[in-house]
C-alpha cells in the first residue's frame, strides 16, 4: 500500500483524517456513515464482551454463588448441544440458588455512551423458580438482596411473568413486559441505554435471523449513571426440586467510554 492509505499527521482541522485501524486501513471520514458498524465492531472503539459457553471452565472469569441446602449439588457444565450451551442445575431443596456474576464491574451508563446486552436462555419450569439477567453492583447476584443499583430481566416465583426492573440507590422501576415465560421454551432479551437518557427493553422471537420483536418499552427514571455495574444471570428454585437454567449465549457491547 502506498502512503496516502494511512493517516498523516498535521493536516489541518478543515480535513482531519479519521481511520478505521486494522491489518486494512478504511477512510473513516469519508465513508463515516457506510464504516459507523465495522468501526464499532473493532476493540478500538467498543468494549465487547461474548460467551458461547463452550467449554465447562467458567471460574476464571465468574463469581459464581450457590446455595445448595438439598440434596446434591449445583452443577454447571457445557451441554453437547449445537452452539454451546451452559447448563446450570440447582440442588433440589426450595432457594437452592445458582448465580453467575462476572468477576469486574466493567460497564457503566455514561451519557454518550449507547450499550446493548442481551442473552438466549430457556427455563426448565417457567413458573416455579426464579431467574435474572442483566447489570448490577456487586458480583454476589440479586438472591441475598437486591443491589441498590441494577438493570436487569427477572421472573419470580410462582409467577411466569417476566419483568424488567431498574434502579438506584434502592429505589427504581418494575415493568411488565406482557411475556409468561413457557417451560423447556427459548427466549431472548436485550435491552439498550441510548447515552441519552433512555433504556429500552426488547423480547425477541427465537428463530432464525432476522428475529422479531414480541415486546418492548422505555425507562426513563431511577438509571444508575454513577456505579460501574457487572453482568450476570441466575435461577433460585421455587419448590424443593431442582431447577435448570440453560444459557445459549450472553452479549454486553458498549461504546469504548472515554472519561
Amino acid at each position: 500500500m502506498d502512503c496516502e492509505h494511512f493517516p498523516h499527521a498535521d493536516v489541518g482541522e478543515n480535513q482531519p483524517e479519521l481511520y478505521h485501524r486494522d491489518i486494512f486501513f478504511v477512510n473513516y471520514h469519508i465513508n463515516h456513515d457506510k464504516w459507523n458498524l465495522l468501526r464499532h465492531a473493532d476493540i478500538i472503539d467498543a468494549h465487547r464482551q461474548v460467551w458461547d459457553f463452550d467449554c465447562d471452565e467458567q471460574s476464571d472469569c465468574w463469581a459464581i454463588t450457590t446455595t445448595e441446602t438439598g440434596s446434591g449439588t449445583a452443577a454447571e457444565v457445557c451441554n453437547d448441544d449445537p452452539n454451546g450451551v451452559l447448563v446450570i442445575t440447582n440442588a433440589n431443596a426450595d432457594n437452592d440458588l445458582d448465580e453467575f456474576t462476572e468477576d469486574c464491574e466493567t460497564w457503566k451508563l455514561v451519557n454518550g455512551y449507547p450499550l446493548y446486552a442481551e442473552i438466549r436462555f430457556k427455563l426448565s419450569d417457567g413458573l416455579n423458580s426464579d431467574f435474572w439477567f442483566g447489570l448490577i453492583t456487586g458480583i454476589a447476584g440479586i438472591y441475598a438482596g437486591l443491589p441498590n443499583d441494577y438493570v436487569i430481566f427477572k421472573k419470580d416465583d410462582d409467577d411466569r411473568n417476566l419483568d424488567f426492573a431498574n434502579g438506584v440507590d434502592g429505589t427504581g422501576n418494575d415493568a411488565d413486559t406482557g411475556v409468561d415465560i413457557a417451560d423447556d421454551t427459548w427466549y431472548r432479551l436485550g435491552f439498550h441505554w441510548d447515552g441519552a437518557g433512555n433504556l429500552r427493553w426488547f423480547v425477541f422471537t427465537d428463530m432464525d435471523a432476522p428475529q422479531t420483536c414480541l415486546a418492548t418499552g422505555v425507562v426513563t427514571t431511577y438509571i444508575c449513571q454513577d456505579e460501574e455495574l457487572a453482568i450476570g444471570f441466575g435461577i433460585r428454585n421455587g419448590e424443593a426440586l431442582a431447577k435448570i437454567l440453560y444459557v445459549d449465549y450472553i452479549k454486553c457491547v458498549q461504546k469504548r467510554v472515554i472519561e
